[in-house]
């Protein structure tokens, strides 16, 4: 076999891989990741020294004060950006290790080491080890993302809410009891703009020093922060990523007290984009700071789900045309905005204050209303809100 042969093994199959590298180098495998912990190793009846059964039965280096020495000088090797390299033996721990670096795009992401505990290695191990990092940087990569989708289902569960909390906890390495907060960043259907939020997403979720979990959905995106301080941490993230893009809508949910309240708190969220939706010119938004406006669209969302219709004051201005019953809301949404300052809803829509009250008069004559009885505001509000937020 030529030391530059592509190893055949499956992608998805990393202990058939480092099989094949045994035999083909004539020792016994492991493959760690960045953070040494043990990814995988062959399983040919090879003569194994202690070192490498203690790695095998630990799933990571020992702490050993050899092994401890050996991880520092190789880390110190890796990071210098050595590729392939021999590790001195250890009498009556290890014998000569082959070491090869194992990067994704520049990074480093592993490392393969071949032992010489079966009897001295093929001469041309270090070539053969290189072709081999090549080959299992895409097996990483292949791996990572098969976690990642594995990741991601039990994040779905999670938010779903139909599944045993003590179990996603476990599977997904969360505490059962501890704050969680969910966050949505809505970016429709645009594909670039999904692209741009995939590519801004890791960046961010790694400057907040609060854990999350990802799920992907068709229009958006759900991060949920978990641990100390996700209020702040998931206002922060949501603030950054609104600045990413003036298209994005973000929504942040309550702070739950235990895992399982991500599902309440992912509804809040939904709640609050679709609030965002129909609210130009806002951006951001949560339940704590919209928690009246929220309370209103729901109200608004009821009046138009009713079965026996809502035949709200509005319906008197149907008989006009297209335009000047746009105009009519506006002047109206202008008086409520500005809680009936008569000045600052005139500057609202750009007309002079006696032009508004003119308008105003008029609009109260059609639909047949006094703005000053507090019943008939309340009813003339409300029609405005399912105008907004209904079905």
């Amino acid at each position: 076999m030529n030391a530059g042969q592509v190893i055949e093994a499956p992608l998805d199959d990393i202990f058939a891989f480092c099989n094949r590298l045994a035999w083909q180098v004539g020792g016994p495998i492991l493959v760690h990741d960045a953070s040494w912990g043990l990814v995988a190793h062959s399983t040919l009846n090879q003569t194994i020294d202690k070192g490498r059964e203690a790695i095998i039965l630990q799933r990571a280096v020992p702490d050993e004060h050899a092994e401890t020495q050996v991880l520092l000088e190789t880390s110190r090797r890796l990071a210098a950006g050595d590729e392939v390299f021999s590790v001195d033996p250890i009498p009556g721990v290890q014998e000569r290790r082959v070491v090869s670096a194992v990067r994704v795009l520049g990074v480093l992401v592993g490392s393969i080491w071949a032992a010489e505990s079966a009897g001295p290695l093929h001469p041309d191990t270090e070539e053969m080890m290189s072709a081999a990092a090549k080959q299992a940087s895409l097996l990483f990569q292949v791996q990572e993302d098969l976690r990642r989708r594995q990741r991601e289902r039990f994040v779905s569960l999670l938010l779903a809410g139909s599944h045993d909390e003590y179990l996603l906890a476990q599977y997904l390495g969360v505490p059962q009891e501890c704050p969680v907060r969910v966050v949505a960043v809505h970016h429709g259907h645009d594909a670039d703009l999904r692209q741009q939020v995939e590519r801004v997403l890791p960046a961010l979720t790694a400057a907040v020093p609060t854990p999350s979990l990802v799920m992907h959905e068709t229009d958006r995106i759900y991060v949920v922060f978990y641990g100390d301080d996700v209020q702040n941490s998931s206002r922060e993230f949501g603030e950054e990523f609104a600045r990413a893009d003036s298209r994005l809508l973000v929504g942040g949910g309550r702070v739950g007290r235990r895992l399982g309240h991500a599902i309440a708190s992912r509804r809040d969220a939904d709640s609050v984009i679709a609030y965002l939706q129909k609210t130009p010119g806002r951006q951001v938004g949560s339940t704590r700071t919209l928690r009246a406006k929220l309370a209103l669209m729901k109200v608004a969302e009821m009046l138009s789900g009713m079965h026996e219709p809502f035949d709200g004051p509005l319906h008197g201005l149907s008989a006009l045309e297209a335009a000047d019953r746009d105009e009519a809301v506006g002047i109206l949404d202008a008086y409520f905005a500005s809680n009936g300052n008569i000045s600052e809803a005139a500057r609202q829509v750009h007309v002079h204050p006696n032009t508004f009250r003119y308008r105003l008069a008029k609009i109260s004559d059609i639909l047949n209303i006094d703005l000053e009885d507090r019943e008939d505001r309340l009813l003339v509000e409300l029609d405005l809100l399912r105008a907004r937020f209904g079905a």
